[in-house]
């Protein structure tokens, strides 16, 4: 990875970027007196964004991971990507963002809602009656947006957000 001052020298004048390597110019000083006035406003707005221990992230990650509720299904819903979510579970990230802690703390029982197992056999009818119109189960699970083209659920339990996926998928689809 290039040192700082090398991928400055390659920022144009007023950048905040080019002020940290060095630059005092007007622009630059200007860029960077405008990133600290928001960081400022922010702060006063109880916007902070500083430094925090993951610790406390950790703990509420796994108590919603011992009440059914995973870090793909944290991550979809606080916006934050799932390699950061893992790192801060399992103990490799340490220190956070304020911003992404409150994110996370979002997740609560509504996520936990979402991960319920319910009854599969109302989404299998609906399945069944979008195969009969048609679809396959590689089409179906590429329009809910899975990776692999294989629509595998269980027939006995499945993920209440699975079932409401479905659910929408069948309602725009089909003529009720």
């Amino acid at each position: 990875m290039k040192p700082l001052s090398i991928l400055a020298a390659a920022k144009p004048h007023g950048t905040r970027l080019k002020y940290l390597a060095g630059c005092r110019c007007l622009p630059c000083r200007a860029s960077n007196a405008r990133y600290e006035n928001r960081r400022i406003y922010a702060r006063r707005s109880g916007d902070w964004n500083g430094i925090v221990s993951a610790g406390r992230a950790r703990r509420h990650l796994k108590a919603l991971s011992r009440s059914g509720v995973g870090r793909r299904t944290v991550a979809e819903i606080s916006g934050v990507p799932q390699s950061i979510v893992h790192q801060i579970k399992s103990g490799r990230r340490r220190r956070i963002r304020a911003r992404t802690e409150r994110r996370i703390f979002l997740v609560n029982s509504r996520a936990m809602n979402q991960a319920r197992l319910v009854r599969a056999d109302r989404t299998w009818r609906m399945i069944a009656r979008l195969l009969d119109e048609g679809f396959s189960k590689a089409e179906i699970a590429r329009r809910l947006g899975y990776r692999s083209p294989a629509l595998q659920l269980r027939r006995s339990r499945i993920t209440a957000r699975t079932a409401l996926r479905i659910e929408r998928f069948y309602s725009r689809y089909m003529v009720v």
